[in-house]
Formats: C-alpha cells, structure tokens, sequence
C-alpha cells in the first residue's frame, strides 16, 4: 500500500486520507493507518489533516525538491 500511496502523492501532490482513498478504491482506514506509519517514518508530512511527500522521500524516488 505505501508504494501506492507513495505513487499517489507524486503525481496529486497534496491530498487528505479520503481522498486517496476515494481515488485509489482503497479502504479510508487502510488508508489512514498507512499514512499515519508513513508520516511517523518520515516519508511524508501531514499538516492539518493534508499529505504529501516529505523530501526525503522524494529524494529517495529519484526527484529534486528544486522541481517547478
């Protein structure tokens, strides 16, 4: 699920939890639980219920944060 969730926030950017899993036909708790370890792992960043990226995990799938 973190490889999807990962994909997702590549090409949307910034999105809430049921908005993902809306998107993605994916269960909302799922979802959020999954989020919840990403953010805890450093993977992405949740500001007021929104997530994206964080840098180093873009970093790690190959993108510049210099990217436009």
């Amino acid at each position: 699920m973190r490889d999807k969730l990962k994909a997702y926030l590549r090409i949307i950017l910034v999105a809430n939890a049921n908005m993902i899993a809306m998107e993605l036909g994916l269960p909302h708790r799922e979802v959020q639980e999954t989020l919840h370890q990403m953010d805890d792992d450093g993977e992405v960043i949740m500001r007021q219920g929104w997530y994206r990226l964080s840098e180093a995990a873009k970093m790690r799938l190959g993108e510049r944060s210099d990217r436009g």
